[in-house]
């Protein structure tokens, strides 16, 4: 499924196609929407990119990892003080 269309809508979709256009100017039509497709695929990958490197920025510089170091320390100092209370 492409772009959630089965196969019977995308064969009556491109039927359509051919005879509004003409099969002279299909392949033409069909290159340009596939550049058109591939463009988009581009700008959304980068566009993915550049948030994932955002987020990262923004983890690291809001100290959050020092904060759960602080836990972590934390946490592993009163699993040693349980074992003898219990």
């Amino acid at each position: 499924m492409l772009f959630g269309i089965s196969g019977t809508e995308l064969m009556v979709i491109l039927v359509i196609t051919l005879v509004l256009v003409g099969p002279d100017k299909l392949p033409d039509y069909a290159r340009k929407a596939g550049r058109f497709i591939h463009s988009m695929r581009v700008r959304g990958q980068a566009l993915s990119e550049q948030s994932n490197i955002d987020v990262h920025g923004l983890v690291r510089d809001s100290g959050i990892n020092d904060i759960r170091k602080g836990l972590d320390d934390a946490t592993q100092d009163v699993n040693r003080l349980l074992p003898p209370i219990r």
